[in-house]
């Protein structure tokens, strides 16, 4: 029987970001039929360009107050903006993450830095005494971060110790990174510069914007503002792998919101279901199915996805589906120079220290990466002289000087995966198409409030060698946007969701691609940990169908 008569497509891939695009191009290129499913509509950047030139508040990490007021991508019934009421909040400590909804996916607005773990944050059980160790280790995935570098096409200083400590390339690479660094700010300069006699390594962060022309993406040219929109495509984002995957042949649905996932009694997927805007609802099969819809939707759905042989949802006979939700809760300072460094040239994010990302210390606090961001809140810094009755020339000079000198520095810390730190449907509120909302249950515990308390002082010591003051110190629970855990891996089907192939252990034809996997959420960018993850996704279906 032929493959077309029995199934839609060989594989159903549910989301089209990064992982989602991976998977589906490197199959659509090896001959296979794929359909991507996408509960978005697709973006043009022309448009979201205009929208966010247009928007009287300029949303940006360095205007994250603004984040209430509206994001330049759409905002349709059926697929409501997590920029507004959409996620409910209902733990001691809000997880007010946002994820976009559209073909390509959140790297569309992402800061694009694209870190490899080190081989320590695979065995934090074992060596530290934390959080879980994962079923594979940093020499398994070593070969697949070279080819997802490679698929996103990353920028980095070869050499670097990228743990911190100022001494041999770390972690071990077998291959260059596929574009030399960006040019270094001269702030970058600067601070560095004031900072090593403290004993701080500065490191250079890896990061997904064109320093040479590469698969028609330009050149970097320093616009700064990557969070929300490349405005030249220079960056990344996962809409080029979903143009690739079309090119060989990939078929995808947009506005697709996937709504049910049929399981057989022998534990094979069957089928998805998926509601369009207007409310009707369609079904397709396939032979292989992906779940690659980000780490708040993909456990919703599958929870969601509930029948009388599944009564606690698809993928969930440990009842670990939504759980163990981590992110790099943070803290941050704002601190005024004592002299002209401006900040604002080229991309936002470059600058960081990690002199605390490994050690023996990790038994009692947490591992934590401190960012310098290169961005420059010009609106905030007018408005707030405005308020404060500063008109005409003097108004000009003062937003010229602490624009040269203000600088904000944000930590991230890990998180350890604690069951309680859930996803579910909600029970009470639903969306425009009659799907329930996700409700968060979001706390942090003693490890993070002893990295806060630990981080506080190392802020300081760093503005004093900065001859810095010190404006404000948040110590509140910052979100950095990076969803893990919740479709937990692990080698024991009792206690995680999927297996070290990412396969779900309940399912044998379902497979979770994303950063929801990760058994420890280290305190870097999971990005390109989910990235290599879904080369090895795929590589593992090409041999199974």
């Amino acid at each position: 029987m032929n493959n077309s008569s029995q199934f839609d497509a060989d594989v159903i891939v549910i989301g089209s970001g990064v992982c989602g695009g991976i998977v589906a191009a490197r199959l659509a290129k090896a001959g296979k039929s794929v359909i991507i499913l996408e509960a978005g509509p697709r973006v043009k950047r022309a448009e979201i360009v205009e929208t966010y030139r247009n928007a009287p508040v300029k949303l940006s990490l360095a205007n994250m107050k603004a984040q209430g007021s509206g994001s330049p991508f759409p905002n349709p019934p059926h697929i409501p903006s997590t920029y507004g009421d959409y996620l409910q909040q209902v733990g001691p400590v809000k997880y007010p993450t946002k994820y976009l909804r559209v073909v390509g996916g959140t790297t569309w607005h992402f800061g694009s830095a694209l870190w490899r773990m080190i081989p320590n944050d695979f065995k934090l059980r074992t060596l530290y005494g934390r959080g879980r160790d994962w079923p594979i280790g940093y020499d398994e995935l070593e070969h697949y971060y070279n080819e997802a570098e490679f698929e996103l096409g990353v920028s980095g200083v070869d050499g670097q110790d990228e743990s911190g400590h100022g001494g041999a390339a770390h972690p071990p690479r077998s291959k260059p990174f596929p574009m030399k660094g960006l040019n270094e700010p001269y702030f970058m300069q600067r601070v560095a510069e004031m900072l090593r006699p403290g004993g701080y390594n500065p490191v250079i962060e890896p990061h997904g914007r064109a320093s040479r022309p590469w698969n028609n993406r330009p050149v970097c040219a320093g616009n700064n503002n990557c969070n929300p929109v490349c405005p030249i495509g220079a960056k990344y984002d996962g809409s080029m792998h979903i143009d690739e995957a079309e090119r060989a042949g990939a078929q995808l649905r947009e506005n697709a919101v996937v709504d049910k996932i049929e399981a057989g009694d022998d534990g094979r997927i069957t089928a998805v279901q998926y509601k369009k805007p207007d409310g009707s609802s369609h079904r397709l099969t396939a032979r292989q199915f992906v779940l690659a819809a980000y780490g708040i939707e993909s456990p919703k759905l599958l929870l969601m996805s509930t029948s009388e042989k599944y009564p606690n949802g698809i993928a969930n006979s440990s009842d670990q589906v939504g759980r163990n939700l981590m992110g790099h809760t943070g803290i941050s300072m704002n601190i005024m120079m004592g002299e002209d460094v401006w900040p604002g040239q080229g991309p936002t994010e470059l600058l960081v220290y990690l002199n605390w990302r490994d050690g023996p210390f990790r038994k009692d606090i947490p591992s934590y990466k401190t960012k310098f961001r290169n961005t420059v809140p010009t609106s905030q810094i007018a408005a707030g002289l405005i308020d404060k009755g500063v008109f005409g020339s003097k108004l000009d000079a003062e937003i010229r000087r602490q624009s040269a000198r203000s600088l904000n520095v944000a930590v991230d810390f890990e998180t350890e995966p604690l069951p309680q730190n859930r996803v579910v449907p909600s029970r009470t509120k639903r969306d425009a198409i009659g799907l329930p909302v996700p409700e968060i249950y979001y706390s942090v515990n003693d490890y993070w409030n002893a990295g806060r308390d630990f981080a506080v002082p190392d802020l300081q010591r760093m503005a004093g060698l900065m001859n810095a003051e010190i404006l404000k110190m948040d110590l509140g629970h910052q979100d950095r946007q990076h969803i893990m855990g919740t479709t937990i891996m692990g080698n024991d089907p009792k206690d995680s969701v999927v297996d070290r192939d990412c396969r779900t252990h309940d399912h044998p034809n379902l497979f979770i691609a994303g950063t929801s996997v990760m058994s420890s959420a280290s305190c870097m960018n999971p990005t390109l940990t989910g990235a290599a993850l879904s080369v090895r996704i795929a590589d593992q279906l090409l041999k199974e169908i």
